[in-house]
């Protein structure tokens, strides 16, 4: 690999490490604003209710969301250590 291959490669690593930083920041406010605009209830209830209720996916999606961003995290760490020589 050339050093033209491997900075144009580092350079799209910071490009996408930048975005999961903001996915990261900011990714969990996704949830909170579909179920908002959906009007599912957000409080938290007792299980019985929650099982009746919906507001199990709000938790879900926010649940989702939090390891969408763990995942983003290791994929750049992998990158990274993939791209050094």
């Amino acid at each position: 690999m050339t050093d033209a291959e491997r900075n144009q490669i580092s350079q799209r690593i910071a490009l996408f490490e930048r975005a999961a930083a903001l996915f990261n920041r900011f990714g969990t406010l996704v949830p909170v604003a579909i179920a908002f605009l959906n009007r599912w209830p957000t409080e938290v209830e007792l299980y019985p209710q929650w099982q009746v209720g919906e507001s199990w996916r709000f938790f879900l999606s926010f649940y989702l969301y939090v390891l969408a961003s763990f995942a983003l995290r290791r994929a750049i760490s992998f990158a990274k250590a993939g791209t050094e020589p």
